[in-house]
């Protein structure tokens, strides 16, 4: 097993690593088992899948973690909603961290970018991280 990543590793401005997520029928489907299948909301249903493979992409890049992390704080910016069948590439990195208050604090950027290379959405996570 892998050591949990510390305030330590992060380096402001460094790639800490890519993964994809497809905008597949099963994630389709377990939306619209919450939401429902309207057609008319398929608008709703792509930008709540750009956030939900956001937040994975960080999940599988940012590993292993140590326990007692907090998510202060996100804000995610589309530019495009993805496409049903869409890979999306995403890119983890570092963009600051400091000590607050005696916190650590590092503030993460994730960019996704569809089949073609065209952005769809730009976010940052604000974590305060537990070593």
């Amino acid at each position: 097993m892998n050591r949990p990543i510390t305030f330590d590793d992060f380096q402001p401005g460094a790639v800490i690593g890519e993964a994809e997520q497809t905008y597949d029928a099963a994630l389709s489907e377990r939306w619209q088992r919450i939401f429902g299948n309207d057609p008319a909301d398929g608008p709703a249903e792509n930008a709540s899948l750009a956030t939900v493979m956001m937040m994975r992409a960080y999940l599988a890049v940012v590993t292993p973690r140590p326990p007692g992390n907090v998510h202060a704080r996100q804000r995610l910016s589309l530019k495009s909603l993805p496409r049903p069948g869409e890979t999306i590439r995403n890119v983890v990195s570092c963009l600051t961290k400091e000590m607050r208050r005696g916190r650590r604090y590092v503030d993460l950027a994730v960019t996704g970018q569809g089949s073609d290379g065209h952005v769809i959405y730009d976010a940052t996570l604000t974590l305060i991280w537990a070593a």
